[in-house]
């Protein structure tokens, strides 16, 4: 039996080992913590100071048993909120359309549907009257809907129509509020925010920028992963022949 040896190219070879292992290494090398119900404080502007230094201010994410850094959270945005948007201003509806994803502001209707009942928080400001101001600085290219964040009353506080930023900043001197959170369609999202803050003595501070990650319904299994990961090998091994 005669016996023929495949060629592949290096660049085919390190696609398939970076599809196999990439998804496993990252888990292994970054902590990501899912939160897809309870009470959270997405938005959380912590002003710190330490009595040698200039103030400063951090923008975080805040549940009621821990603090974390924006970018080691996934906020899951389950099934379970998708509703008719019927009730709320031609505003949101504008935005989101006739049905969408929306976590709910009451805290009740949260645990009835198991979601996130998500809120908006100051820490730490000097006065109880101090205002903050929270900003979106971008939205993700990859977004793939629309989203909204709007009062009870169904004012826009932020939107954004896929990666182009409509809404871009609101302020709030309480110390803690809720608001619904819209999104248009299913998939992951993401935004670049930023706290901001007028000081007495030191004048203008601001957060670093951090980028915050939704997921509308949970993400695929690992299987699915897997699935998808072979599915562009493939795509990519086609077009390597195509060029030999």
């Amino acid at each position: 039996m005669k016996y023929t040896k495949t060629k592949f190219s290096p660049c085919l070879l390190l696609a398939m080992l970076l599809a196999l292992s990439c998804y496993d290494v990252a888990r292994a090398t970054t902590t990501i913590s899912r939160i897809s119900s309870g009470h959270v404080d997405i938005f959380e502007a912590e002003y710190e100071n330490d009595g040698t230094n200039a103030p400063t201010v951090h923008l975080g994410v805040h549940t009621d048993t821990g603090h974390y850094e924006p970018g080691d959270v996934l906020l899951e945005v389950g099934n379970s909120a998708y509703r008719s948007t019927l009730g709320f201003s031609t505003d949101v509806t504008g935005i989101l359309g006739s049905s969408a994803w929306i976590l709910p502001a009451n805290v009740y209707e949260a645990l009835d549907l198991g979601l996130i009942e998500a809120g908006v928080k100051k820490v730490g400001f000097p006065f109880l009257t101090d205002s903050v101001t929270f900003t979106m600085v971008a939205a993700g290219g990859a977004n793939p809907g629309n989203f909204a964040l709007f009062t009870s009353g169904s004012s826009i506080r932020l939107s954004a129509t896929g990666d182009a930023v409509e809404t871009s900043s609101f302020s709030i001197t309480n110390s803690h509020l809720h608001y619904n959170w819209g999104f248009s369609a299913p998939g992951t999202y993401t935004f670049d925010m930023q706290a901001s803050y007028v000081d007495t003595i030191f004048g203008s501070l601001a957060s670093a920028v951090e980028t915050y990650t939704f997921n509308v319904i949970p993400e695929p299994s690992s299987g699915a992963l897997l699935l998808i990961g072979l599915a562009g090998l493939m795509a990519a091994r086609k077009r390597v022949v195509l060029k030999e």
